[in-house]
């Protein structure tokens, strides 16, 4: 994940942080988050320049009442690659050669609960390396919580759709959005140019 990406979504992060009653991290971003719980990530991807933001996230939902889970477990391997060897340890636990792939059954069964019991989710990234199929495990019970809520739900961007594809879920997902960076701008608040021609249409 690029550093302009990350620092986008942490802009959008901190728009929704006023807006919803839950935010769910994951993918290369959470580990900014963890960063920012004081947790050690070793070799993975992360924007240390950012950590004000995500605490800043973090202070955003703690002060509605509500919270940015952070993983307590998650999946690790020394090297980036498909038939590296995947390590479940707690999130305290990551050693500083460790790359986090993914995130642990623990983190995956609490988030899938949390998900179920929702009345709307809006989804927009996995949360590890799913095309490694030694760390798709958090993103397929994520994708699989998210088919068997009864929330009204959204997902945009080509990874979130590549992952609805790979586990077929595409029926039990209520609208689909194929951009991915005009997705997050609206999630951002901001006005795209055809949403504009479009409510000048309907009104006129």
């Amino acid at each position: 994940m690029a550093g302009s990406k990350v620092s986008t979504k942490l802009t959008i992060l901190k728009s929704l942080a006023s807006n919803v009653d839950q935010l769910i991290v994951g993918g290369g971003i959470a580990n900014t988050f963890m960063l920012a719980a004081g947790l050690k990530i070793g070799k993975s991807l992360a924007e240390p320049d950012l950590l004000a933001e995500a605490k800043a996230v973090i202070e955003a939902m703690k002060a509605r009442g509500a919270a940015v889970p952070i993983p307590t477990d998650v999946v690790t391997a020394k090297t980036f690659a498909a038939d590296a060897p995947a390590t479940v340890k707690a999130a305290t636990d990551v050693a500083d050669d460790d790359l986090i792939l993914d995130i642990g059954p623990e983190t995956t069964a609490r988030l899938a609960a949390q998900l179920k019991a929702a009345g709307t989710i809006v989804w927009n990234g996995p949360v590890g390396v799913f095309e490694f199929d030694a760390f798709a495990q958090g993103t397929e019970g994520i994708a699989r919580a998210i088919a068997e809520s009864s929330a009204f739900s959204i997902a945009g961007g080509g990874d979130t759709l590549a992952a609805i594809a790979k586990y077929g879920i595409e029926k039990q997902v209520d609208y689909i959005s194929t951009g991915g960076g005009a997705f997050l701008e609206v999630l951002e608040g901001k006005t795209l140019p055809a949403f504009e021609i479009l409510q000048q249409r309907a009104a006129e």
